[in-house]
């Protein structure tokens, strides 16, 4: 059976990769993934920008379960903290992931240049192959 690992933030285009592997790969294992960043903090006071990122996350994969519930799927779901794209190669060294079908924001320009791409840091270090969806694909 194919592993196939999906990193999902929280936008639509990882979630139309998911929707995508689904397509793609009807009897492989799915590993639904998010990398844990701190990106904002929280309005209230007693929540570290720590916490506030693992709920963020824990959501994230919920919403994944509820979107392989609707394709009649089950995935596995993983959650680390770290730099995105060198920790979800590593997940996919650490795991035999076979593929990794993700999400591209489709930035160009200069918020590419200032902001990079962690769709394309993926491609470029992966132990796998990697396909790369777009929102506007689906």
């Amino acid at each position: 059976m194919k592993r196939i690992l999906v990193p999902l933030d929280r936008s639509s285009e990882s979630e139309a990769a998911l929707r995508e592997a689904f397509d793609l790969f009807p009897e492989a294992k799915i590993h639904a993934f998010h990398v844990v960043q701190v990106t904002e903090f929280p309005q209230d006071p007693n929540k570290s920008a720590y916490e506030l990122a693992v709920e963020k996350g824990r959501e994230i994969l919920t919403r994944a379960d509820e979107i392989a519930g609707k394709h009649n799927r089950k995935i596995e779901t993983a959650m680390k903290e770290g730099h995105a794209a060198k920790t979800i190669v590593r997940y996919a060294e650490e795991n035999d992931i076979d593929y990794i079908v993700m999400g591209s924001t489709g930035w160009s320009g200069a918020v590419r240049v200032l902001l990079g791409s962690v769709a394309e840091s993926v491609a470029r270090r992966a132990p796998c192959s990697v396909v790369i969806v777009r929102e506007n694909q689906r």
